[in-house]
């Protein structure tokens, strides 16, 4: 179904729902009006008739009067909606009753014993030979002061019924004028859409905005159009994305969100600028700034930001270089350390020890420091965790990194300095741990998972565990199970989670291994 139709169905529907709802209320609320108006009309000639001398005399005298008789005529004459009036003695003898033959017997089945024990009025329906009735009850006081009988006012049900479809009719008609109105005031609004569109059907305007929208926010570059007053009417994704948050490009004048813009010369001018340098909200970048058409009938200027440092960062991510050439670096430096102990053993005539180094001494493989360099994207921390990995390598132990681990700067919460000195004590603890225990298997592995969300640190070791009066002191200054002028690794890392607003969790299992797990939430997601 093409846009144009889904507008004027759309149109038309709301309209005949509206109709609908609103002349289904207006129904019935006059339907249950006129049903009230009739209750209220009989209720009112039964307690008139009941309160006429001439019937109150009539019922007191015990025979029925002509004159009585006529003015009851009359009164049924002059209410059209009434249809019975008819006058009971207490001993249900009737005195009076409106043309039998027109208005049918009515029978009243005990209905009047509320109305001759004194009750007042009251309206029920009853049944006669015409079909059910809405009857009103009355009671006639004598001259003496008591209940000498009572007047019964009535109307068909039948008459009320044909009142609500005659009622129904005009509101039936009523709403089928008002549907045709609906139909042709939503076919032409429809037809004004499509001039206000100069002819354009909206389906074609809707696939050509789509397929433009599509286009430009898929690309890289950040595209800013102003108009000839210099405001911002158009900002794709890319472009957005430089400004700070809950900052709205659009509606807003470039030369305040821009200050380095060349907007106005070019209007003037109608040549573009190509290349410059500028900065924006502190994102370096490289602008180049465009006349939309030709003088002179130039429309606005489009302006093409690229940001030189997400460049930077995004080829330094793909590649892993700078991570790859500081590992690389900190592995050279490890490794001319250990030729300088073996040439030192050598020149000394240790020949044993030499040999015993050599032995005891695993060098990392190139696919750790791969895979450490892929995983750790901060050159600090990689260059950290490597030297980490050869040293507790020199002593046995196996240090990995988490395969799932990823860390890249912006996504880190603390301080690069902060997460190189908790990554730094939390390996140190855990490879000195290992280091004293007499486990066959002696392994470490350490997670970093740096999101938008926040940040969580994870070291595992396969130790000999925290005995409990240990892990209540563990985070004290200056308490450590190792010796003197120990215990301020673990003292600074918890300083260091207090001040960044995270949380310190430890798993540990006596014989088993301790897993120490740091956790970071950013404000905004807490």
């Amino acid at each position: 179904m093409s846009l144009e139709k889904q507008l004027f169905l759309s149109f038309f529907s709301v309209s005949a729902c509206l109709l609908v709802l609103s002349l289904g209320i207006s129904l019935f609320y006059n339907v249950n009006r006129r049903k009230a108006e009739i209750d209220s009309l009989i209720s009112g000639v039964a307690a008139y008739a009941a309160s006429m001398d001439q019937v109150i005399h009539m019922l007191d005298s015990g025979y029925p009067d002509r004159e009585t008789a006529a003015a009851l005529d009359g009164l049924h004459e002059n209410f059209p909606d009434l249809n019975v009036i008819a006058i009971y003695d207490r001993n249900l003898l009737r005195f009076y009753h409106t043309t039998r033959r027109e208005s049918g017997e009515s029978l009243i089945n005990g209905e009047e014993q509320a109305v001759l024990s004194g009750s007042g009025p009251y309206i029920t329906t009853g049944i006669g030979t015409h079909g059910t009735q809405r009857r009103a009850f009355h009671a006639v006081v004598g001259n003496d002061g008591a209940i000498s009988g009572f007047v019964m006012a009535s109307a068909f049900s039948t008459y009320i019924a044909e009142q609500s479809r005659q009622i129904f009719s005009v509101y039936a008609a009523v709403l089928v004028v008002m549907l045709v109105v609906s139909f042709l005031l939503s076919h032409g609004t429809v037809r004004l859409l499509r001039s206000s569109l100069m002819g354009y059907h909206p389906q074609e305007l809707l696939r050509l905005y789509l397929r433009q929208d599509t286009v430009l926010n898929a690309m890289e570059e950040g595209i800013l159009a102003s108009d000839l007053t210099g405001t911002v009417v158009f900002a794709n994704q890319p472009a957005r994305a430089l400004f700070p948050p809950g900052e709205e490009p659009l509606g807003q004048p470039i030369g305040r969100l821009f200050p380095a813009t060349r907007a106005q010369e070019i209007l003037k001018t109608g040549s573009p600028v190509m290349g410059q340098g500028c900065s924006l909200s502190g994102h370096p970048l490289i602008c180049s700034e465009i006349p939309i058409g030709n003088l002179p009938k130039i429309q606005g200027v489009l302006t093409i930001l690229n940001d030189r440092y997400e460049v930077e960062t995004l080829s330094d991510e793909l590649s892993g270089a700078r991570s790859m050439l500081d590992t690389l670096r900190a592995f050279n430096h490890e490794f001319l350390n250990k030729l300088h102990v073996i040439l030192g053993y050598l020149q000394t005539g240790q020949t044993q020890q030499a040999i015993t180094f050599i032995t005891n001494s695993s060098l990392v493989s190139s696919q750790a420091i791969r895979q450490t360099a892929d995983c750790l994207r901060v050159h600090q921390i990689c260059a950290l965790v490597v030297g980490k990995m050869m040293h507790a390598a020199e002593l046995g132990i196996l240090l990995t990194v988490s395969p799932d681990s990823r860390c890249m700067g912006k996504d880190l919460v603390m301080d690069v300095g902060d997460c190189v000195t908790l990554v730094g004590n939390l390996l140190e603890n855990a490879i000195e741990e290992l280091h004293g225990s007499k486990k066959e298997i002696r392994e470490i592995t350490l997670g970093i998972y740096a999101s938008t969300e926040g940040t969580v640190i994870t070291c595992e070791d396969t130790g000999r565990g925290i005995p409990a009066p240990v892990l209540e002191r563990i985070f004290d200054n200056g308490f450590s199970t190792k010796g003197e002028g120990r215990g301020t690794g673990l003292h600074l890392v918890r300083q260091i989670v207090d001040r960044c607003g995270g949380e310190i969790s430890i798993d540990t299992e006596e014989g088993e291994g301790t897993c120490f797990t740091l956790t970071f939430t950013r404000k905004e997601y807490q």
